[in-house]
C-alpha cells in the first residue's frame, strides 16, 4: 500500500477534524506560533488525550513542560487526575504554572523548576501514564537509558510510556548529532524492552507509545 505524503495541506486538514479549542489552548497556539514555543500542537494534543483516557490514567508523569500545553492536554484526559511535569526555565514554569491555573487545573498541576532526571531520582510517587518531551534535550544516550529506567520504576503494569519527537525529521535513519542518536537509542531500548510493549505513530514529528505488560 503506498504511504500517504502529509503535506502541510493534509495536516491543516487533519488538525481541522480536531474539536475547537478553548480560549486557553487557543491562545497557547498563538503564542507558540508568534514566539518559537515548542508545543506538540493540537493533533497530537488530542492523540495524548485519547490515550491517557483510554489507558484511565489518573496520575500522569511529564518530562518538559514549556508553557503547559501538552500538560493540559493529558490532565483534561484524567478526569480529574493529577500531573507531575518538570521544567528548568524559570519564565517558562512561571507561564505554565500560570496557564495551569487559567485552565482550572492549578490545584492539580505540579510543576517543578529542576532537571527531570535529578529531580526523578529524588521522586517516590507512583504514575499511571509518562510522557516524555526531552528527547531532543539529553545530553547522551546514557542519560537517556537512565531517565527511562526512572519512568520506569515508577509506572505500574498498563502504564503508558509516551515520547514526542520518535522520528526526529527523519534523522533517526542516519543519525549524525547527539540528539538523533538519543531518539534512535530510546526508540530501539523501548521496542527491546521486556517490560514493555510499543509502537511508534508516525503523527507530527513521531509519538512513541508503549504499555507496561501485565
Amino acid at each position: 500500500m503506498r504511504t500517504v505524503e502529509v503535506t502541510d495541506d493534509l495536516q491543516a486538514y487533519l488538525d481541522g477534524l480536531v474539536p475547537r479549542r478553548d480560549a486557553v489552548l487557543a491562545r497557547m497556539e498563538k503564542e507558540a506560533t508568534d514566539e518559537g514555543i515548542p508545543i506538540v500542537e493540537p493533533h497530537e494534543g488530542a492523540l495524548l488525550y485519547l490515550l491517557v483516557k483510554l489507558a484511565r490514567a489518573k496520575r500522569v508523569l511529564e518530562l518538559g513542560t514549556a508553557t503547559g500545553y501538552s500538560g493540559i492536554w493529558l490532565l483534561r484526559g484524567t478526569d480529574g487526575g493529577t500531573l507531575t511535569t518538570y521544567e528548568m526555565d524559570p519564565e517558562r514554569v512561571k507561564r505554565a504554572r500560570a496557564n495551569f491555573s487559567e485552565a482550572g487545573f492549578g490545584q492539580v498541576a505540579l510543576v517543578l523548576q529542576e532537571n527531570a532526571k535529578d529531580g526523578l531520582e529524588k521522586l517516590e510517587a507512583r504514575f499511571d501514564a509518562c510522557f516524555i518531551d526531552l528527547l531532543n534535550s539529553f545530553k547522551s544516550e546514557d542519560i537517556t537509558r537512565r531517565v527511562v529506567e526512572l519512568c520506569l520504576e515508577r509506572l505500574d503494569p498498563g502504564g503508558l510510556l509516551m515520547a514526542d519527537n520518535a522520528l526526529r525529521q527523519g534523522e533517526v535513519l542516519h543519525p549524525d548529532n547527539q540528539q538523533a542518536k538519543n531518539v534512535r537509542f530510546y526508540n530501539e531500548f523501548v521496542a527491546k524492552h521486556p517490560r514493555l510493549e510499543s509502537v511508534v505513530i508516525p503523527i507530527r514529528d513521531g509519538l512513541s507509545v508503549a504499555r507496561v505488560k501485565d
